[in-house]
């Protein structure tokens, strides 16, 4: 987190919210369970007590009440595990059940738009026939309320994943609605991308997924940027989570490491109603 500043403290912030709100939707859920799980405050490098550069942490884990014993519901109900032991976690460790027997896992993005209102929030793939009838030069995904993956953020989720065994989900979140989309089918997307003979103008036009190099600017270092792969997931093909609703929203002001003054949007309160499909998507993940 060195050298990331006001910008991604104020980012953070908003993310927290985002995840805070979910997380409270599905505890009112009968029959599931969800408890915090990966490190979810700013904090300096020293002072993180175990390492995840070979993997991602996800922000919440999902359970079934009912695969759980009496003893594992009365562990979850702490609500957070992220400053627990990540040595109890393999076969054998006091919190092995953790991950043997979390459905799903999520990972929780969010973004400040009016997501309803942005103007390709209807936008539909291609079908073989139009695509045929008229194919393109270029793919570019619509401005909607799009689901966000960077590839370093990808291989990093696979890698934890690959570790515990436990599906991720990837949650994104707006002040209006959210949707969701399985890891597994950003992977499948990317396979196919990477395949020799791939037309991927093609493919991105058609399933609604593209991947494309973004710019990311920093307003608080002075015009930097950083040019990332990323994942884009179009509401046409994603789960839909469910409508957000009674959402505040301010603006907060704070100082840069050069002095700039550096304000964003602040999130608080809300409501998520979550659809049945966006629940089905996290207890059947693992099948």
């Amino acid at each position: 987190m060195a050298g990331r500043g006001i910008d991604f403290e104020h980012r953070f912030k908003t993310s927290r919210w985002a995840e805070d709100l979910l997380l409270a939707s599905l505890r009112t859920q009968p029959g599931l369970v969800a408890v915090r799980f990966g490190l979810s405050q700013v904090k300096a490098a020293r002072d993180v007590k175990y390492d995840k550069s070979s993997w991602k942490e996800p922000d919440l884990l999902v359970y079934k009440n009912a695969d759980l014993t009496e003893r594992e519901r009365k562990t979850l109900e702490v609500g957070d595990l992220s400053g627990e032991s990540r040595e109890k976690l393999p076969p054998g460790g006091a919190l092995h059940f953790v991950v043997a027997k979390a459905c799903a896992a999520v990972e929780v993005e969010f973004s400040p738009y009016k997501a309803s209102e942005m103007k390709g929030r209807f936008w539909k793939p291609k079908t073989a026939e139009q695509w045929k009838h008229r194919p393109l030069k270029n793919a570019s995904p619509p401005i909607a309320p799009n689901i966000w993956v960077k590839d370093e953020d990808l291989s990093r989720l696979n890698g934890w994943t690959a570790e515990f065994g436990v599906p991720i989900v990837i949650a994104h979140l707006f002040d209006q609605e959210g949707f969701a989309v399985a890891l597994k089918d950003i992977n499948e997307f990317n396979q196919k991308f990477c395949e020799p003979g791939c037309d991927p103008v093609r493919l991105q036009m058609t399933t609604g997924i593209f991947r494309k190099n973004q710019t990311y600017d920093r307003s608080d270092a002075q015009g930097a940027r950083e040019q990332k792969m990323v994942f884009i997931t179009t509401p046409a093909v994603a789960t839909k989570i469910g409508d957000v609703s009674d959402v505040k929203i301010a603006a907060q002001l704070g100082v840069s490491t050069s002095k700039k003054y550096v304000t964003h949007s602040i999130f608080s309160g809300g409501h998520v109603s979550l659809a049945a499909e966006f629940l089905s998507l996290l207890t059947n993940a693992r099948i």
